[in-house]
């Protein structure tokens, strides 16, 4: 019966057919999370980069205006389609402010505020600790 066992047990050593998978279990959850950090990080620069635009659009868009309530309603006008011009950002996720200066030469402040809480970020929030509630933007232009 001993050797028998020691036969099993060369034959079981010198058998790799199990090898992959063997490898595959150590190395998945490498991959995963750099998979995941790469889908989080491109997410979150488009998130970031939609909200920049955001606000820069809405102070672009209110130069048409020709007194500061046209200035303001066309602003607004202009965050309320943020779901069909910026498609990465949910309309319930975001709270703006326009804010008008009255120095010497007026301007238009837009502040836009993403709460990430509920999408892709707020999932990672989770895993990694980021202690991240809102991505903010913020366009200013002197009329």
């Amino acid at each position: 019966m001993p050797h028998s066992m020691q036969h099993i047990l060369t034959r079981f050593r010198r058998d790799a057919s199990g090898a992959v998978a063997i490898e595959f279990v150590l190395i998945a959850p490498i991959l995963f999370m750099l998979l995941f950090g790469t889908v989080t990080l491109g997410y979150f620069v488009g998130i970031n980069h939609s909200v920049s635009q955001l606000a820069a659009g809405a102070a672009r868009a209110s130069v048409a205006g020709l007194d500061q309530t046209e200035r303001r309603e066309i602003a607004e006008a202009y965050l309320g389609e943020v779901g069909s011009r910026y498609p990465l950002l949910a309309a319930d996720a975001v709270a703006s402010t326009v804010t008008f200066s009255g120095s010497d030469p007026e301007g238009v402040t837009i502040q836009v505020n993403y709460e990430v809480d509920g999408s892709l970020l707020g999932i990672a929030n989770g895993f990694l600790g980021l202690d991240m509630e809102t991505i903010d933007g913020s366009a200013y232009l002197a009329y």
